[in-house]
């Protein structure tokens, strides 16, 4: 397009147009006059009528308030003018940017973002500099850290501001945004130091103006009085804060430059500051205030006055002035509707404060109900959000859905526990919304290989190559690539986004879960524990304390009846005790008898009594308890769960729906083991032996120095599951590398014995204040763009042949999750990880584990066999064979682990949990489809079970690097004394189970 057609005036326009319609606050920006472009005349006069016609209806309804209603002329706008002037024409662009706006407007956050970014593609390919680039820049910026991606919101504010010096302005709008931004993730100290830097600005140019006898810029000056004191405010710096507020409020009561609207904002935010201080009688005239001027200037059906009418109703309902505060609360609840459609997250967000105020009451029908509307406008909205954008957008996204999840629980646990309504209503919530990003990137891949076109199939390789990139980056040399990095995770978002848009089968096949389907899925004798993490919500109390510290609640649902539950405790304590036992399983030194006890009290039985018959367990685990093998607790008659349940896990009880339709089997069996690490050359001296189970990584380890050492014993191992699966494809040494697992199509059963390794962060992502108006929303949306999170994936995998080489290009011996949740699995019905760590990963409470368990989830395998610690060679040797003995005689997937472990369990030298319980099955545990395995003649247990050295399989790794390098480096000497007292203490603890075991029988 020619740099012609972007004349000077349309520039302007273009401009303002974006300044007026996109940057907050939304009161301010719709006071001001915009001013309207001489329009290019449409090819078409009937086309041009209807262009005025939609122009015109445009900006009444937008000066309305009414977006909804407007968001259908905005696209008809943009089609019409698509159609007759083209994607790139200037009057195109205008159109897209008031299209964008009302997306915003109404939470179609993708949608909005996916036009700016096409309009400022646009200015940049044509080189328009200036006022129209930094309002795009803003406005793109706005709408990121609307959706919760704090992190591309603050790449285009510390943009914005840069090209702003660039040209000599003081980039006030950035410094702002930036500010905003800051408060918004929770960060209230740098909000601060941010906004004292603009207050600072201002009063210095109001000085100079004053000594020129220049005209004073007062707006600016009362407007940034009013940020600093609220986020004072928000500090509980009440003091500080009245003080600005006071000063701000005289400066833009005396302001005649313009509008009052910034008046009725700091208004608001004083009343708020003096409600949190206890001062309703000084809060309310300035909440009515605030409320009248909004209705004076916006007209009293603006959606813009429901925000003050919200703070009124809340401190009637405080005041348990229940009526007035039901009255308010209506009429704000209608406004919005009206505007922004009846799913638009503040809809839901109002409707929720009418179920606290039923609940204040004791009206438990009225709460239900509105609990309910509530609840389903959030999942229609959510179904169709997680359609488009990556997934952590989705998960920022779902962030903000915590405190609605946690009072939908309340609701249920605490105001009304014997209600059978409000405990369906609770379970529904939590399986439509726990892990649903995963879902939605699992799901959108599947849908995308059904109906694989060649565009497709570029696509997906893509994300493979980047996938490929970003390991090989992080494992050979990751100091001084993070320009190149950013650049690749930012390009991979985008591919994300790409593959949710073609995936119109998935979107179309998209509805919300219900509680009957999954309950249908449940097979006769088990029954389905959804474990979940909380925050109580108690409506009777102040504002600021109304919820309570996390907990854990478990919903049982059995195939017949209503679901039950039991409230299990605070999610703090409960999880110490998981990290103190989960060391002690995975030290066969230390006796967890008591530790497993205390925890099963705590846990399992306050839930067994609601299990009724049910001898299988589905668990869905949540947070912490996502790391726990639930088999090794003891339960009152001092018997583990092993012995008495056969277990499977679930990433959330919604996956039963997904099983129940599985995609076609593979075919091919697989078994890779005892890759040669150094590319089939002899291992060069390290002057040390293999080191034993006790060997750790050390935390924040670069990823560049890692060593794995030979794995002999999985040669056997490989060799004797092969005999067990006549056809199988056999790979080991030079021939066991990454390559070969990538170019694997859709094997029957794919079975891996080499090093797994989980590494933990270098330091855990920061989090948000919990202070009042800083809640879940913030925190998530911060967990989810602390890029250690994303790098979960990256530090979590497997080795291959060649991994101590790290060579170039697609097969450097590495392959990490990120790799793994790229292959295609769809037809895997069975994934054995006999390796350490592969079930292990950062556990995050509503999204699963981060790591190898999430990858194959995404990959679409069915079902994963995998470790929860550092292993011991020989006993998992002998818990593989024993598994797949029972897998060939045609026993379910669970129930054969279950038998293979009682078998190591039931013999003394592998009694402790050490050697039996670090294996878990996640996914389907039911029988394989198509028929059992096929299986040879089985040969007589010719290598009985023998006291069970350390073996190089408990450690995934060393760290070379030494002194240099700052990693430790462990000696020969040192080796073999660990392993020797290692093995004392391990005949120790055998020779105590043994004599437990013989006392028991």
């Amino acid at each position: 397009m020619a740099r012609t057609r972007w004349t000077p005036w349309l520039c302007g326009a273009l401009a303002a147009l974006c300044a007026a319609v996109m940057a907050p606050p939304p009161v301010e920006a719709q006071s001001q006059p915009l001013w309207v472009p001489p329009r290019t005349a449409l090819p078409s006069p009937e086309d041009e009528r209807l262009d005025g016609a939609l122009d015109k209806e445009l900006w009444e309804m937008t000066a309305q308030g009414r977006y909804f209603e407007a968001l259908s002329a905005a696209e008809r706008l943009l089609d019409l003018r698509q159609r007759a002037l083209g994607p790139e024409h200037p009057q195109t662009s205008l159109a897209a940017i008031w299209a964008a706006n009302h997306y915003r407007r109404v939470a179609e956050y993708h949608k909005a973002a996916s036009l700016l970014e096409r309009v400022l593609a646009l200015l940049e390919r044509n080189r328009i500099p200036g006022d129209l680039l930094f309002a795009e820049l803003g406005a793109l910026a706005l709408v990121y850290r609307e959706m919760g991606d704090f992190r591309r919101a603050e790449a285009l504010y510390r943009r914005l501001l840069a090209e702003h010096v660039l040209v000599g302005n003081s980039g006030d709008d950035a410094l702002r945004g930036l500010a905003a931004l800051a408060k918004a993730q929770g960060d209230l100290g740098r909000a601060a130091l941010l906004y004292e830097r603009l207050l600072a600005a201002r009063e210095k140019e109001n000085a100079k103006n004053r000594s020129e006898g220049a005209k004073l810029d007062d707006h600016e000056l009362g407007v940034a009085l009013d940020n600093l004191a609220e986020v004072y405010r928000l500090q509980g710096a009440h003091p500080r804060a009245e003080a600005l507020f006071r000063r701000a409020v005289s400066i833009l009561e005396t302001w005649s430059g313009g509008p009052v609207l910034s008046l009725a904002t700091c208004l608001d935010h004083q009343a708020l500051l003096y409600q949190d201080m206890g001062d309703d009688a000084r809060a309310e005239p300035l909440f009515l205030r605030a409320l009248a001027i909004r209705e004076k200037e916006l007209g009293p059906t603006h959606p813009d006055v429901a925000e003050p009418l919200a703070h009124l109703a809340a401190l009637y309902r405080d005041r348990k002035q229940y009526g007035r505060a039901e009255a308010t609360f209506r009429r704000a609840l209608s406004l919005l509707q009206q505007a922004l459609g009846p799913e638009h997250p503040r809809v839901a967000e109002c409707a929720g404060a009418l179920e606290g105020l039923a609940l204040a009451q004791g009206k438990l029908r009225e709460a239900l109900t509105m609990r309910l509307a509530a609840v389903s406008a959030e999942d229609r909205h959510l179904t169709r959000l997680l359609t488009s954008g990556a997934e952590r957008e989705k998960r920022a996204f779902l962030g903000r859905l915590e405190p609605s999840t946690s009072a939908a629980i309340s609701l249920h646990a605490i105001s009304a526990p014997k209600n059978g309504e409000a405990a369906a209503l609770a379970l529904t919530t939590v399986l439509r919304r726990k892990a649903r990003a995963l879902d939605a990137t699992a799901d959108s891949l599947a849908s995308l290989r059904r109906s694989m076109t060649r565009q497709d199939r570029a696509l997906l390789d893509r994300l493979g190559e980047i996938d490929a990139e970003l390991s090989a980056r992080a494992y050979r040399d990751p100091a001084g690539q993070r320009a190149r990095v950013q650049a690749l995770e930012e390009e991979r978002e985008g591919v994300e986004a790409e593959v949710s848009r073609r995936s119109a089968a998935f979107r179309a096949e998209q509805r919300p879960v219900l509680l009957a389907e999954v309950q249908a899925a449940i097979p006769e004798d088990a029954a389905l524990i959804e474990l979940f993490a909380y925050r109580p919500y108690q409506p009777r109390t102040a504002q600021r304390n109304r919820l309570g510290e996390p907990r854990y609640v478990a919903y049982v649902l059995r195939r017949k009846g209503g679901p039950a539950f039991a409230d299990l405790g605070e999610v703090k304590a409960i999880d110490a005790t998981v990290e103190e036992l989960r060391r002690a399983l995975s030290d066969p030194s230390r006796d967890p008898t008591r530790l497993a006890r205390g925890l099963d009290a705590q846990l399992m039985a306050r839930v067994r009594p609601l299990l009724g018959p049910a001898r299988k367990l589905l668990i869905s685990p949540d947070g912490a308890l996502s790391l726990l093998p639930f088999g090794a607790l003891i339960d009152e008659d001092q018997r583990s769960l092993l012995e008495r349940y056969e277990i499977a896990y679930l990433t959330t009880g919604r996956d039963l729906l997904r099983l129940t339709a599985p995609a076609e089997p593979g075919q091919e069996l697989v078994v890779i083991a005892d890759p040669a690490f150094d590319g089939g050359a002899p291992a060069p001296p390290s002057g040390k032996e293999p080191c034993g189970w006790d060997c750790q990584a050390p935390r924040g380890v670069d990823l560049s120095r890692l060593r794995f050492l030979p794995l002999p014993g999985t040669a056997k191992e490989a060799a004797e599951v092969g005999a067990k699966l006549p056809g199988a494809r056999v790979l080991t040494g030079a021939s066991a590398t990454e390559g070969a697992v990538k170019g694997l199509a859709r094997p029957r059963l794919l079975h891996i014995a080499t090093h797994g390794f989980f590494l933990p962060a270098a330091s855990a992502p920061a989090q948000a204040p919990a202070r009042h108006g800083l809640d879940a929303v913030a925190r998530a949306a911060v967990a989810a763009s602390v890029s250690e999170v994303d790098s979960a994936l990256l530090r979590s995998g497997l080795a291959f042949a060649g991994a101590n080489l790290r060579e170039s290009g697609g097969d450097d011996g590495v392959l990490t999750a990120a790799e793994v949740s790229g292959l295609d699995l769809s037809g895997t019905q069975l994934v054995v990880l006999s390796a350490c760590d592969t079930g292990v990963g950062e556990p995050s409470h509503g999204e699963g584990v981060q790591g190898l368990r999430r990858a194959l989830v995404i990959a679409g395998a069915e079902t994963q066999v995998m470790s929860l610690w550092r292993i011991g060679d020989q006993a998992t040797r002998h818990l593989m064979t024993a598994y797949y003995d029972r897998l060939v005689s045609g026993r379910a997937r669970s129930g054969a682990l279950r038998e293979a472990q009682l078998s190591l369990k039931g013999q003394p030298d592998t009694a402790h949990p050490f050697y039996w319980a670090a294996f878990i099955v996640s996914g389907n545990g039911g029988p394989l489809r198509g028929g059992p395995l096929p299986s040879a003649v089985p040969e007589p247990q010719t290598d009985p079970v023998e006291p069970v050295r350390p073996g190089p399989r408990g450690c995934a790794c060393e760290v070379q690097g030494g002194a240099a390098g700052g990693a430790p480096r462990l000696d020969l000497a040192a080796g073999l004394a660990a392993g020797l007292a290692a093995a004392a203490r391990r005949r120790r603890a055998g020779s105590r189970a043994a004599r437990r075991s013989a006392k028991a029988a």
